[in-house]
């Protein structure tokens, strides 16, 4: 059936989109006395409706006469023909309406594996109030992808005031995330909802390799005293009870472990479990583990930090509800089984994200990307020798761990001050008054200056400058009430130093047809430069270090297109015809970066990068997509690595061709043989370290954009991005070593808005929190264990009062 209802005519008010068949069923939050769940119509049709321009309802209506019964916890405290005790809307009304506009609308599976439509009650009296609609399996996939997407197409246009034509993929997904977070926010009720897991210590053998079986000890302590035996905790679980509807797409056997904070290693829970990946709509796939008493699944997304260690033919990732997060593995019986997981779930993934069937990717490009897990984290064939890599990785890292205490030491005596993160600066100096402060939407970016020791911090309409010195950061001025050559407000957007850090180069967020040059010294726009038809997505240097010098060109991508742009051309279009490269499909760029010698690297949203060595031709290298759409590239000055950042897990491809003809060459330069897969690792934070972080933080892991330590005659050493509150750096030697977990961390009160090295060093990273800077040295950075990450485990413990319920 096709729901689109195209404008039809429902008196004055046009109904563009039906879900024909469902129940409605009213969500009370735990304050409320009254029964959790509550059915208002057995059988209704959920709809959304336009009652202006660019103003839409989202609409119940009753279908027919319904015996509504209470589904909630048997506490049937009310009437049927009573007024919801927390909602103005009575049963007995036919229809329900809701203005589409910030509702937290958001599809999942419910415990039943009914599809299900879930958003917040406005028209509720008490907060926290939420409704869904249990979608009729009648109803095909396909449609309800078609009603989601209409629904978040209508919600832009209410928001922007445009025409849902208008809006892009990274619009829509945008507005879905928000949608989603705002949703699940007010749907956080612990105590009322969770269930317990019992994590006991098996007495089938576990994956330490511990042979000691012991009795259970069957009289439960608090799970909140850290002393507890393993053995007696619980852990908080809230897991489906069934499958969602689809196609199975793979079906094997496992063992399923799930990673104890407070010991800090897996446990096992359950052997000979099914897993099952299921095709759930139109590129939608679902992770299913079904045991007994094992049950669990989640949307197949790289929001699940989906990981696998052949050394253990596993498969571990995140399992999040009611914002606790848990690491889960599943140990298949070897290798063999666990490399025939990870081609499925390579393929589910990068269908997802590219919205096409896996028939339409070349050969060459199958291989790569069904290979990447291996090529990245293991070699396969040296599987046996991993033991002795290990306890040699381990020496090391220990006698590295001795020097670093020693200078630490060193530092200490030599000054009180060795940790420059002591010395924050508030960027409450952006404000004229400091009460204005809670009408700011805090920090949004930061730009760290190559020529002298300057950073810049974009908030609201101002740009705050700030210098770094021995003993930290100190605020200098703040460049106000930015404005273009009319005197319009003008809010930054991604600014970029220029002509010797004397000049930088903004938008404004609301126009991506123009870029603007602003004289620092003044603190004024001097100049406007028009893109033409192009949208800018990015910009960036024609080559890496230009802003150290007079050079004028700059680089940008527009969603179907790499250009330059010249100021220097007298016109109101700056942009340089004869060297750009526009392709004829929209090819999603989303980011670029460029080397000393100024080749060029162009990510996109479908998570795939190509290679230039000047502009206006033919890309030399193509490399695919693996699944995770491409934010930010960086390049190292010699082009020999390359950066990506994903949400969930960063990029670094090894850019230089290591067989055939061309050996030795880089991508920029020459193509990659057919037979070549680019060398590319992985980064990401450990599962069992993700469990922490978002279950500290409540979001999923989502990364600010990495850089390398930079400068003049400076070789590439470290990374650094951040997520949430956590800075996070990755040692360039460690990941080559292969070490598992090559990354140390440091917490801040705050979320980091964005962190970078200062120039020409990798021991300081500069650090702009929602509302102050820092600087801090990368030796107080730690490596991660809970009492960095997550101080406080009990968040993943039942409390004694919760057992007894």
């Amino acid at each position: 059936m096709n729901i689109i209802r195209k404008f039809m005519d429902s008196g004055s008010k046009q109904e563009v989109v039906m879900i024909p068949s469902g129940q409605f069923d009213l969500l009370r939050s735990g304050k409320s006395p009254k029964a959790s769940l509550e059915c208002i119509y057995n059988d209704s049709t959920l709809s959304v409706r336009k009652t202006a321009q660019y103003s839409y309802e989202l609409v119940v209506c009753k279908v027919a006469d319904d015996t509504e019964v209470s589904t909630g916890d048997g506490n049937e405290e009310y009437s049927d023909d009573s007024v919801s005790a927390t909602s103005t809307q009575s049963k007995k009304d036919d229809e329900w309406t809701f203005k589409l506009e910030h509702l937290g609308f958001y599809k999942k599976w419910n415990d039943h594996g009914d599809l299900t439509f879930i958003w917040n009650n406005t028209i509720g009296d008490e907060e926290d109030e939420m409704v869904q609609f249990v979608v009729s399996p009648d109803v095909s996939l396909k449609d309800v992808a078609q009603f989601t997407k209409t629904v978040y197409r209508c919600e832009y246009e209410a928001r922007y005031k445009k025409p849902g034509a208008n809006a892009n993929e990274q619009d829509i997904d945008a507005i879905a995330a928000e949608s989603e977070a705002l949703a699940r926010e007010q749907c956080d009720d612990l105590t009322e909802k969770l269930r317990n897991l019992k994590v006991e210590e098996s007495r089938l053998t576990p994956v330490s390799g511990a042979e000691d079986e012991e009795e259970i000890d069957e009289n439960f302590e608090d799970a909140r005293e850290i002393q507890a035996p393993v053995s007696v905790r619980k852990l908080k679980k809230n897991p489906p009870k069934g499958i969602p509807r689809g196609k199975h797409l793979i079906l094997l056997k496992a063992s399923v472990l799930v990673f104890d904070p407070i010991e800090e290693r897996f446990i096992l829970q359950e052997q000979d479990v099914e897993i099952i990946v299921i095709e759930t709509g139109d590129y939608e796939f679902w992770l299913a583990v079904q045991g007994e008493p094992t049950k669990l699944g989640t949307d197949l997304s790289p929001n699940i930090n989906p990981t696998f260690d052949f050394v253990e033919s596993g498969f571990i990732f995140n399992y999040t509800f009611n914002q606790i997060t848990l690491s889960f593995m599943l140990k298949f019986n070897d290798v063999e089984a666990c490399t025939q997981f990870q081609c499925c779930i390579s393929k589910c993934l990068w269908m997802s994200l590219n919205k096409r069937p896996w028939g339409e990717v070349p050969g060459d490009q199958k291989q790569f990307i069904l290979n990447f897990s291996a090529a990245v984290e293991k070699d396969l064939n040296s599987i046996l020798d991993e033991d002795e890599r290990e306890a040699l990785v381990k020496e090391e890292e220990e006698e590295e761990r001795e020097r670093e205490q020693e200078e630490e030491a060193e530092e200490e005596n030599a000054s009180e001050n060795g940790d420059h993160s002591r010395r924050i600066v508030s960027t409450e100096s952006f404000e004229d008054n400091p009460s204005e402060r809670p009408l700011s939407s805090g920090n949004k970016s930061l730009t760290v200056a190559y020529k002298n020791d300057r950073s810049y911090v974009v908030r609201d309409n101002k740009i705050g400058v700030f210098k770094t010195d021995k003993d930290g950061m100190d605020f200098v001025a703040a460049i106000k009430n930015i404005s273009d050559l009319e005197g319009r407000r003008i809010n930054p957007n991604d600014p970029m130093l220029y002509q010797e850090d004397r000049n930088l180069i903004l938008r404004d967020e609301k126009d991506n047809n123009k870029l603007f040059k602003m004289d620092l010294e003044r603190g004024k726009v001097v100049e406007e430069w028009g893109t033409g038809d192009k949208d800018v997505v990015q910009y960036g240097p024609t080559k890496k270090f230009d802003q150290l010098t007079a050079e004028q060109t700059v680089l940008g991508v527009s969603p179907r297109g790499l250009f330059k742009l010249d100021p220097r051309i007298n016109t109101k279009n700056k942009v340089v015809q004869d060297e750009s490269k526009d392709y004829a499909t929209n090819t999603k760029f989303s980011s670029l970066g460029t080397t000393e010698d100024g080749y060029i690297a162009v990510g996109s949203e479908k998570g795939d990068v190509r290679l230039y060595d000047k502009l206006g031709i033919r890309a030399k290298t193509a490399i695919p997509s693996l699944g995770q759409p491409i934010r930010h590239v960086t390049v190292s000055a010699n082009g020999r690595w390359l950066l990506c950042t994903c949400d969930s897990s960063l990029l670094l491809m090894d850019l230089t061709v290591k067989s055939g003809k061309y050996e030795g060459a880089l991508g920029f330069k020459k193509p990659f043989p057919a037979n070549e897969n680019i060398k590319t690792y992985i980064l990401n934070i450990s599962p069992e370290h993700a469990s922490y972080i978002s279950t500290a933080t409540r979001r999923p892991i989502k990364f600010s954009k990495a850089y390398f330590n930079t400068g003049l005659n400076q070789e590439e050493q470290t990374i650094v991005t951040s997520s949430g509150p956590f800075a996070i750096s990755w040692s360039l030697k460690k990941i080559l070593k292969r070490q598992k977990k090559p990354y140390t961390m440091k917490r801040y009160d705050s979320n980091i808005i964005e962190d970078n090295f200062q120039f020409g060093t990798d021991r300081n990273v500069i650090v702009a929190l929602k509302d102050n800077v820092s600087m801090s040295k990368t030796k107080s950075f730690k490596v991660p264990d809970k009492q960095v990450l997550l101080p406080d485990v009990s968040l993943f413990y039942n409390d004694e009062d919760d057992e007894n319920n």
